[in-house]
């Protein structure tokens, strides 16, 4: 069984990382460009929310004796599979944990664009997530 304290606590780091990130949403692209502590921030924020998601990912599929994941994003697949989170956010997750490889290991640079997208447009996507998992482990109980 999932050790609901261990991710509820990974969750909550989740949203107090959104919550700094907003701080900036006065924030426009040239802004993010121009000043490369923001910018280094926000992809840092960024990242630790991807990062707390795949743990949770990892943790679920652990303790639920899923299928093994090849990788980080097809983590989220097998939970899916399980019938952990709806098939519709599956591609999103995924598509974040792929992000976080651009992030972590600066394949081909990280397009400023696509960061700052995220940054403005997709912070809710976190939510879904924490949201996906709490409403799973509230059927566990």
């Amino acid at each position: 069984m999932p050790d609901n304290a261990v991710i509820e606590k990974k969750l909550r780091r989740i949203l107090v990382y959104l919550q700094e990130l907003r701080r900036l949403s006065f924030m426009n692209f040239e802004d993010f460009q121009e000043d490369v502590v923001r910018k280094r921030f926000v992809e840092r924020n960024i990242e630790l929310c991807i990062e707390a998601m795949i743990d949770v990912c990892r943790h679920l599929v652990s303790s639920l004796n899923l299928q093994e994941p090849e990788s980080y994003a097809d983590c989220f697949r097998v939970l899916t599979g399980g019938s952990v989170i709806p098939e519709a956010g599956q591609k999103t997750f995924a598509e974040m944990a792929r992000f976080r490889n651009r992030l972590i290991h600066l394949y081909d640079d990280v397009d400023d664009a696509i960061t700052f997208d995220i940054f403005s447009n997709r912070l809710t996507d976190f939510e879904d997530f924490v949201n996906v998992i709490r409403g799973y482990l509230r059927t566990l109980e």
